[in-house]
């Protein structure tokens, strides 16, 4: 980050008022998120305009910075914008012609840079004398501008909380209802990453069109799952501290699912107990409880709260995150003992 992070909600409130800043920066992990974000800024500035002659594509390892600028500088033809949308805009960032261009843009034109993960950077005072700046650095200080020209919009990859919401959200955002039980399950089954998550949600959508909610029958079905042999009932049967039923499912498991996301979602579930069992939750949990310890609403707390008696010793969750991470670093070194590497920490976790 490079100071205050402007949020995805900016944008949303632009495309819903019609007005556009000439420069946007959208960066960050979660590369689908940038590219529908950009997407969604494309349409709604371009708006009834002829994108053959008012949309231009770039990208930064193919073209020059002034060449960006010099599509940039051009007036919209028959059109109230043109839109520049430049991919893996990286290595452009810090070159002086496309700075000079960034401090004073064309009104007319809204520039979308899209880039990675950017590192941190401290904005000059002053630009250096060939003119250039530290580009997301001097954007992330437009929003204390009271006439911003630009923003810088990070990404992150989705924590597991945020992932459940974005569930929650995509779904309500299409018309639909979702059980909470059904976003915990999907979430379980396909991880954090948006652009899983968003193609199995629109299979979901497209399967069940006439349903007025999804239920967790609709996951398991629909994303080809079994309900008894998943990486959901897995991390249940450790929690249960029952090695039998652990490596039954895991034999199951191990046959299509890649063991290192076997123990990412071991070691999430592991976490959230060791958080649970720490702050000795009481009664009933409430959603704000939940988000103290990474879930998002409070019966998913109540649920793992009744596996706590099951960790009497305190030092177990010391041993258990050594041995996530010795199968870890197993796992990438010796690739092909990585099953029997995963087999070896079920039963360390349900012995130990």
């Amino acid at each position: 980050m490079f100071g205050k992070t402007v949020t995805h909600k900016l944008i949303a409130s632009h495309i819903a008022k019609n007005t556009f800043l000439p420069v946007y920066l959208l960066y960050g992990e979660e590369e689908y998120l940038v590219e529908q974000n950009a997407t969604a800024l494309k349409q709604a500035a371009l708006g009834d305009g002829d994108p053959s002659f008012n949309y231009h594509v770039f990208r930064g390892s193919d073209h020059k910075a002034e060449e960006i600028v010099a599509a940039a500088i051009e007036f919209p033809f028959m059109s109230e914008r043109r839109v520049i949308l430049v991919r893996d805009a990286d290595p452009l960032l810090k070159k002086p012609s496309l700075g000079k261009y960034v401090q004073n843009p064309a009104t007319e034109t809204v520039l979308l840079l899209c880039a990675g993960s950017l590192k941190p950077g401290r904005a000059r005072k002053r630009p250096a004398k060939d003119g250039s700046i530290d580009i997301p650095a001097w954007l992330q200080q437009q929003d204390r501008s009271s006439s911003p020209v630009g923003a810088a919009v990070e990404f992150k990859a989705f924590k597991d909380n945020v992932a459940q919401k974005w569930i929650a959200q995509s779904f309500a955002d299409a018309g639909k209802k979702i059980s909470p039980e059904a976003v915990t399950v999907m979430h379980a089954l396909c991880g954090n990453g948006a652009r899983e998550l968003a193609s199995e949600i629109e299979k979901l959508l497209t399967a069940r069109k006439d349903a007025e909610s999804i239920e967790a029958d609709d996951i398991y079905n629909l994303l080809g799952a079994s309900r008894q042999y998943n990486v959901f009932e897995l991390t249940n049967a450790v929690l249960e501290r029952n090695p039998r039923k652990a490596q039954e499912i895991l034999h199951h498991l191990l046959g299509t699912e890649e063991p290192v996301m076997i123990v990412n979602v071991l070691s999430r579930q592991l976490t959230q107990l060791w958080r649970v069992r720490s702050l000795q939750l009481h009664g009933r949990c409430t959603d704000e409880q939940a988000r103290s310890v990474g879930l998002v609403w409070g019966w998913q707390v109540e649920n793992i709260r009744k596996y706590v008696k099951n960790f009497p010793d305190p030092a177990y969750f010391e041993r258990c995150f050594e041995y996530i991470l010795e199968t870890d670093l197993s796992i990438k070194s010796l690739p092909d003992n990585s099953q029997i590497a995963v087999t070896r920490l079920v039963s360390e976790l349900t012995h130990s």
